[in-house]
């Protein structure tokens, strides 16, 4: 059952009378009383409420492209949004833009809701889902309610996805470290594998340990998955501890690689003298950071834009495609590593 305006009243123990004046923009309600009952729609994720709040008005007659994000980077997202906005704005569609928090991602009921919202909404012609966990169960019952979807970053049996070879991505920036003398190298990623792109970069670091004949010991990976600078720290703290001999790390993320590199300084531990380190995103502040980090570039501004242009495709053909496309990624050398011995 979708969330109502009565839902809305009782929660901001305000009257229906109320509820409705704030969600229709009218007059006779304090600043007061109107944020508590826009935070509660919100909260409760009242889609009628976000429609609104996106677009600015209810546009009779027009249709509406959905965009649902998972837990990312603000830079990264902003790379994302910024690929998927710029085609969107030539068409005559609107968007509709929810980020889920860390507690909606987590609750499976949460994102249900928002998804039955979505496929009973006769406005909504097509969604974009992005860095997600979401089970092709519910893909497909989008696509059953004649939704065209895409997906970035999420692999799928069901729909379109547009994806880097995380496999290859993280075999590469493995194989970097051993080209430059590296023997003991370490890897701290998420353990979500519910999340493809964790359990691919896990495997891609295990393949190239293993095209180099180099010993995969488990003790060599932490899995560290709040992104929280003070577990990481800890997580790297702990790789550190057990491999005394540790020369490499290769981080799941620039954010994780960012607070490894904190740790490490605090130490005393010279990067890349002592230990090289690599991360994933080649975020802005990559270059800013003493010393810089090489990391692996994954090309999500682009992702925005081929997955927005296969939407467009489909409903102007009004023919659901799938499609996977892979994308290549790119290692960005920088300071946090040593140079390859010619």
């Amino acid at each position: 059952m979708g969330i109502t305006i009565h839902r809305i009243a009782e929660e901001s123990r305000t009257s229906i009378a109320t509820v409705s004046k704030v969600l229709n923009n009218r007059e006779g309600v304090s600043e007061q009383i109107r944020l508590k009952v826009l935070q509660t729609a919100e909260r409760l994720g009242y889609f009628p409420y976000i429609k609104a709040r996106e677009s600015g008005l209810f546009r009779q007659k027009e249709k509406y492209i959905a965009e649902i994000f998972g837990h990312l980077h603000p830079l990264l997202l902003h790379k994302l949004k910024l690929g998927i906005s710029n085609i969107v704005n030539n068409t005559k569609y609107y968007e509709v833009t929810h980020f889920l928090t860390n507690f909606e991602e987590k609750n499976i009921n949460k994102v249900k809701l928002f998804i039955n919202n979505l496929m009973r909404d006769n406005d909504m012609i097509g969604v974009i889902i992005s860095f997600v966990k979401i089970s092709d169960k519910i893909i497909q019952d989008l696509i059953d309610s004649k939704l065209y979807t895409v997906l970035i970053n999420i692999k799928s049996d069901v729909a379109s996805s547009i994806i880097i070879d995380n496999v290859k991505a993280s075999f590469t920036a493995t194989e970097y470290l051993i080209k430059t003398g590296c023997k003991k190298i370490g890897l701290i990623v998420s353990d979500d594998f519910s999340i493809s792109v964790w359990q691919d970069r896990v495997t891609g670091y295990k393949e190239a340990l293993k095209e180099y004949s180099i010993n995969f010991n488990p003790n060599l990976i932490e899995y560290e998955a709040t992104f929280e600078p003070n577990q990481i720290k800890l997580a790297t703290r702990t790789l550190v501890e057990k491999n005394k001999d540790l020369d490499g790390i290769v981080y799941a993320s620039d954010w994780q690689a960012f607070a490894g590199l904190q740790y490490l300084r605090e130490q005393n531990i010279k990067v890349p003298d002592e230990i090289s380190i690599i991360g994933f995103d080649n975020l802005e502040f990559d270059e800013l950071i003493q010393p810089s980090l090489t990391s692996v570039d994954q090309p999500v501004e682009e992702m925005g834009q081929i997955a927005t242009n296969l939407l467009i495709e489909m409903i102007k053909k009004k023919r659901l495609v799938k499609r996977n496309i892979i994308l290549k990624s790119d290692l960005v050398i920088r300071d946090s590593t040593k140079k390859i011995k010619k």
